[in-house]
């Protein structure tokens, strides 16, 4: 007789845990089996197929498949696409810090201004309000309130301000940072509400009864604690305004192409779909990077508070 038989139960123990294994992991495979294939299918595979397409050429307009880093090289050395990433980044950068000025006043009245939960909890949803309506529809009617017939320059025409139309308003750079700072601002006002939500009240109470001013309290505490989500809005905003391409082509001049555009460009006019691709896998990057320094600040954040 076997050691296992001589103790009752024991035979019986060792399949009861092995078919337990196996229901386990049976059951993970088919909570976690979908969303890994979605990954690969639908993200993964995507950026492969990008990035083959990235190392290879044109010629004569049709795509030559390859392994090399000129179009990489052409984006960084040869105009214009040199000068239409400076462009992008200046844009993105721009539009990043007035989302953020426009964005953090409004964090903070939502955040130590409120006193009801109800307001609470209207405040955010009518942050969002904006993104209710089409990003298209956005983009036009930033584009009829700046035109020549409209509202802005009608209304300064029949005050008698102006004789004819402020042309300066439109096909700018100017129009183009105020239509995607208008449009991207809610993300940088969340990012910085959702920071500043997790500042304590007693903190602030404790340093107001220590005989602290209220600027004493928002630049010794509030600012301090909250600068990682304005740094995460800011990142957010600039990777989501650098590949835009439908406000620079409905809102923009010649003096304000933007890396979109170019793709846009490529995969049209010039048929290029090896340099689309390379400047698309360029975007991945900046973007994939500014995710990474925004985790890092999000846990450094944690840390500090």
């Amino acid at each position: 007789m076997s050691a296992e038989a001589a103790i009752p139960g024991t035979s019986h123990r060792t399949p009861v845990r092995r078919n337990a294994r196996i229901r386990h992991a049976t059951g993970a495979v088919a909570w976690l089996g979908l969303p890994i294939a979605w990954f690969l299918v639908f993200i993964l595979a995507p950026y492969l197929i990008n990035l083959y397409f990235s190392l290879g050429s044109s010629e004569d307009y049709e795509f030559v498949p390859g392994f090399s880093l000129a179009n990489y090289q052409r984006i960084m050395t040869v105009q214009p696409y040199a000068s239409v990433l400076i462009n992008s980044a200046r844009i993105g950068a721009l539009t990043a810090l007035f989302a953020c000025l426009v964005g953090y006043p409004v964090a903070l009245t939502a955040a130590f201004g409120l006193k009801t939960g109800r307001a609470r909890f209207v405040v955010p949803l009518l942050i969002m309000l904006p993104w209710w309506a089409s990003y298209l529809v956005k983009a036009y009617a930033w584009r009829t309130i700046l035109g020549s017939n409209g509202l802005i320059n009608a209304s300064l025409i029949h005050l008698g301000i102006i004789a004819k139309p402020l042309g300066f308003l439109l096909y700018n750079e100017f129009s183009v940072v105020l239509t995607l700072t208008y449009i991207f601002t809610p993300f940088a006002t969340l990012s910085i509400l959702n920071q500043l939500e997790r500042i304590p009240l007693s903190l602030v109470e404790a340093a107001s009864n220590l005989g602290a001013t209220r600027f004493e309290v928002f630049a010794r505490i509030i600012l301090p604690i909250s600068l990682p989500g304005v740094l995460t809005g800011a990142i957010i905003t600039f990777a989501l305004s650098f590949g835009d391409f439908i406000a620079p082509a409905l809102l923009g001049g010649s003096h304000s192409l933007m890396i979109g555009s170019v793709i846009l460009a490529q995969l049209g006019v010039a048929n290029n779909r090896a340099m689309a691709a390379a400047i698309a896998m360029l975007i991945v990057v900046v973007a994939f990077s500014l995710v990474r320094l925004m985790k890092r600040l999000e846990r450094s954040s944690a840390v500090r508070i």
